[in-house]
């Protein structure tokens, strides 16, 4: 919101869009308090079908990508999928159910997960971006270990994490571009490991985090 703000103050024709695609379920998503123009959405990321969304602006141009298709306004060719738009529609409404309690949670477990990491790798690990505003479910660190990459890490644990965002997955040799402009260093952001927790999870979820860490490392270490 603050950024919008400043960005429309600025330039008053510019428009905005942000991609929230990670925020709603996690923190509350507000259009007219962000102040945005477009808002992107995407169904998988609040346990809903992988479908996606976009806000926009009575005010704001909507283009199309693809032309054709009368019946949709001319905006795009082709039919809806409602069976998908309802079931995206019905997991937002459940999303923000709660949600403070669901964010309370999750921070609750992260909190855990990061404090469990410090008292089991001490000095050999940095936490990227700790005490910046975060997602509440996520964590995102780089362990210093001999023979124990990131991606070598990753191939050998027995739970599903990442160095990064999947849509950029195709890439293991660079770092993030992200963390880099979050101001982390190169050899941290390439080594980093990001865990994204869930409503779900618990501390005991958080102890086999680290215990198969434990395992993993150990075995890279005699390697």
């Amino acid at each position: 919101a603050e950024m919008a703000g400043r960005v429309k103050k600025e330039f008053p024709g510019l428009l905005f869009h942000t991609d929230a695609a990670q925020a709603l379920g996690k923190i509350p998503v507000d259009v007219a308090e962000l102040r945005v123009d477009y808002l992107t959405l995407v169904g998988h990321k609040f346990y809903g079908p992988r479908i996606g969304a976009l806000y926009h602006r009575l005010t704001a141009p909507l283009l199309p990508l693809l032309y054709g298709g009368g019946q949709e306004s001319g905006i795009r060719p082709g039919t809806e999928n409602t069976p998908m738009i309802a079931g995206l529609g019905l997991a937002a409404q459940l999303a923000v159910q709660g949600l403070s309690q669901k964010s309370l949670h999750m921070e609750k477990c992260r909190r855990y997960l990061e404090a469990r990491l410090v008292e089991t790798f001490g000095h050999k690990l940095v936490i990227n971006c700790r005490d910046s505003l975060r997602l509440p479910n996520t964590s995102n660190f780089a362990i210093f270990l001999e023979n124990c990459r990131s991606v070598n890490v990753l191939e050998g644990v027995q739970f599903i994490a990442s160095k990064g965002a999947a849509c950029h997955s195709h890439s293991t040799t660079k770092p993030s571009q992200i963390l880099l402009n979050s101001g982390v260093s190169y050899e941290v952001a390439m080594n980093s490991i990001r865990v994204s927790l869930g409503v779900d999870n618990t501390v005991e979820d958080v102890d086999f985090i680290i215990e198969d860490l434990i395992r993993v490392t150990n075995e890279l270490a005699q390697l």
